[in-house]
C-alpha cells in the first residue's frame, strides 16, 4: 500500500530563516516586535518572540530587543521596553506615573505592613508554608496571606511532604510584573540587604548565613517594597483564591485585618 504524504502543519514544522541560511532583517524584526508588544497584555518570553518572528534564534531575539530598547531611552521616552516576569513588555516610564494616574482617576491599592512583611518572607524563603511564615514573623498571617493571594502576588506552588501536607506558597508571575523584576534572581541579595540595614540604622548586622533577617530585617525589606510600590502600581487581576485553597482557611484572619485589628 502506497504511503500517503503528510502535509506539514504549523505544529509539525516552524519556519526558521536562520536555520535555512537566510539573513534576518533586524530592523524589520524590531518593527514586528514593536507591534507584538503593543497588543500583548502580558510579557512575551524570548522563546515566544522567536516563534512569532518566524523561528529566529534566542541570540537574535535578544539583539532585536536591545535595538528596540535603544529606540525608547528612559531619559526622553514615555514608553520603555523592559524585561519583566521572564519576558519583554512595554511599560510606562515611572517618571510619568502621576500623569498616568490622573488619566484613570484612581488611587493605587495599598497594602498593610503585615501584608508587605509576609510578601517579603515568601519572596526570599519560597516555597514556604504558612506555619513557617508565622514562625518568622511571630504572629498569625492568615489575613495578609489571603490579601496577597487575592491580588495574585502569591500562589500555591505545592504541598510539603510532611504530616498534614500543608500548602507551600510562592510568588507569582504578577509579583515579578508589579515590582519590575525579570526573575527572582533580580531580588536584592542578603548581603545587599545587610548593607542597606547597616547604612540606615548605623548598626552592623550580625552574621547569620542563609537566614532571613529577624523582624528588624523584615522591616527593611518592607521599606524597599513600599518604595518600589510607588514606582510600579499594582496590577489587579481577577479576584478570588486559587483552586485547592479554601476561603475558610484564611477568612478569619482577613476579617481581623479589614477591621483594623491585630493579626495575632
Amino acid at each position: 500500500m502506497e504511503e500517503q504524504t503528510k502535509n506539514p502543519t504549523s505544529s509539525d514544522a516552524v519556519p526558521e530563516a536562520e536555520a535555512q541560511g537566510e539573513e534576518v532583517d533586524l530592523s524589520r524584526a524590531a518593527s514586528a516586535l514593536e507591534s507584538l508588544l503593543l497588543v500583548s497584555d502580558s510579557p512575551l518570553s524570548f522563546d515566544r518572540i522567536g516563534q512569532l518572528l518566524g523561528g529566529i534564534r534566542k541570540e537574535t531575539v535578544i539583539e532585536v530587543v536591545r535595538g528596540l530598547q535603544a529606540k525608547y531611552p528612559p531619559e526622553t521616552s514615555g514608553i520603555l521596553v523592559e524585561e519583566v516576569a521572564r519576558g519583554v513588555q512595554f511599560r510606562t516610564n515611572p517618571a510619568n506615573l502621576e500623569h498616568v494616574r490622573r488619566l484613570f482617576d484612581i488611587k493605587p491599592p495599598r497594602f498593610s505592613r503585615a501584608a508587605l512583611e509576609t510578601l517579603s518572607i515568601i519572596a526570599y524563603k519560597q516555597p514556604v508554608t504558612r506555619l513557617e511564615i508565622e514562625q518568622i514573623r511571630g504572629v498569625d498571617c492568615a489575613g495578609p496571606l489571603k490579601t496577597l493571594m487575592e491580588r495574585r502576588l502569591v500562589k500555591v506552588v505545592g504541598k510539603k511532604d510532611v504530616i498534614g501536607r500543608p500548602f507551600l506558597f510562592g510568588t507569582s508571575r504578577e509579583f515579578l510584573e508589579v515590582f519590575g523584576l525579570a526573575s527572582l534572581s533580580d531580588l536584592p541579595s542578603m548581603h545587599d540587604i545587610e548593607d542597606f540595614m547597616a547604612a540606615a540604622t548605623g548598626v552592623a548586622v550580625p552574621d547569620s548565613p542563609g537566614e532571613v533577617p529577624a523582624n528588624s530585617g523584615v522591616s527593611e525589606l518592607v521599606a524597599s517594597l513600599e518604595a518600589a510600590e510607588h514606582d510600579h502600581p499594582i496590577v489587579l487581576s481577577e479576584p478570588g483564591l486559587p483552586d485547592g485553597v479554601s476561603d475558610d482557611v484564611l477568612s478569619e484572619g482577613a476579617s481581623r485585618e479589614k477591621n483594623g485589628e491585630p493579626d495575632a
